[in-house]
């Protein structure tokens, strides 16, 4: 006979935590828990695999719509490099096999969302390590950078509109202003993401293999890897051979003697291969529509009005409404609950 295995969860932060019930009557003697007994009914996490998973019951309202349905990669849906900061917000990155990629003419391209698909819209992020979820767009650059609202919760090195050069070796290095020693504020490893140059093999994102220290400013370099990080566009999926729009591509690349450059912007990068989404519809104004059950929605009104009494200064006629709202949402809690209901006499009678 199998044996019965009890789970539970909590909830941290945005995260579902699953835990299970530990039953066993083994315990170490060094432990501070030992003791016959002393692990029963403990929550720790859980202690075996589950072949067949475990099936989560839960109820989640959205705050935002996707209002097309027909997904289209480089139309509406677009993969990225990975991400910076810029002047302190997040910034995600994009680079093609032809160079720097124009986010003003596709990201802001539609029709649909708040403010019909222009600046200041929303995007969806997927699949990324740290920032899936609604962002608003704060600018959309033609150097492949897009950049939101959201405050980056750490500072990147940046250097804009700086001078750079390079040369065939793949090194980057100050270009006589004398004043920026690259070699010593990257190491190997470091994602940078580079626009500018007038030579497109230069901008995109690069690793960094390694740096180059001295005390003169032209000779403190970082070199690269000589591979170039980008996501084809449609037309040069035949030139690269991809199995799919959604890969990122290592394009063999050089970086070209370039000694002349006074506008280049360089930033340390985070490498993120993820999506964005345009054409998002926010629940931020009162044209949009509550997505909620028949409970919650009827519970919604006499929130509202509870409120409205409240700021009255009527606060009787406040708490009776606030009375209702609990018990419309008990109602809707109630119908989660599995498992017989049972009728008896007594205090405890369900009445």
């Amino acid at each position: 006979m199998a044996n019965v295995k009890e789970y539970a969860y909590y909830m941290e932060g945005s995260k579902v935590c699953i835990v299970e019930k530990d039953t066993g009557m083994g315990n170490r003697i060094d432990s501070r828990d030992y003791g016959a007994g002393s692990q029963r009914f403990q929550w720790r996490s859980p202690l075996s695999d589950i072949t067949d998973g475990l099936e989560l019951l839960y109820s989640y309202s959205p705050t935002y719509r996707i209002t097309d349905n027909n997904v289209k990669i480089n139309v509406n849906k677009f993969f990225v490099n990975g991400w910076i900061v810029k002047d302190g917000y997040l910034s995600f990155v994009r680079t093609t096999l032809a160079g720097e990629w124009d986010w003003g003419t596709v990201a802001t391209a539609g029709t649909e969302g708040d403010t019909g698909g222009q600046s200041l819209d929303y995007i969806l992020i997927s699949n990324s390590d740290q920032w899936n979820g609604i962002h608003r767009i704060k600018s959309a650059g033609s150097n492949g950078i897009l950049q939101t609202y959201t405050r980056a919760d750490r500072q990147l090195l940046a250097f804009e509109n700086v001078q750079l050069d390079s040369n065939t070796s793949e090194e980057i290095f100050d270009g006589g202003a004398n004043t920026i020693y690259l070699g010593s504020q990257f190491s190997a490893n470091d994602y940078i993401f580079t626009s500018g140059w007038s030579g497109s093999n230069a901008n995109g994102m690069w690793q960094v293999a390694s740096t180059i220290h001295s005390a003169l400013a032209t000779s403190n370099k970082i070199i690269v890897s000589g591979i170039r990080y980008v996501v084809p566009d449609h037309g040069e999926l035949s030139a690269v051979y991809v199995t799919g729009m959604d890969q990122i591509y290592e394009s063999p690349a050089s970086l070209p003697n370039d000694t002349d450059e006074s506008d280049i912007y360089l930033y340390k990068a985070v490498y993120d291969h993820c999506s964005l989404q345009t054409n998002i519809n926010v629940l931020n104004d009162e044209a949009d529509e509550i997505d909620l059950p028949n409970y919650l929605s009827k519970s919604l009104v006499h929130y509202v009005k509870a409120k409205f009494l409240e700021d009255q200064g009527m606060f009787k006629e406040s708490e009776y409404f606030m009375a209702k709202f609990r018990k419309q949402v008990e109602k809707y809690q109630s119908r989660l609950i599995s498992g017989p209901r049972m009728i008896s006499s007594g205090p405890h009678a369900i009445i």
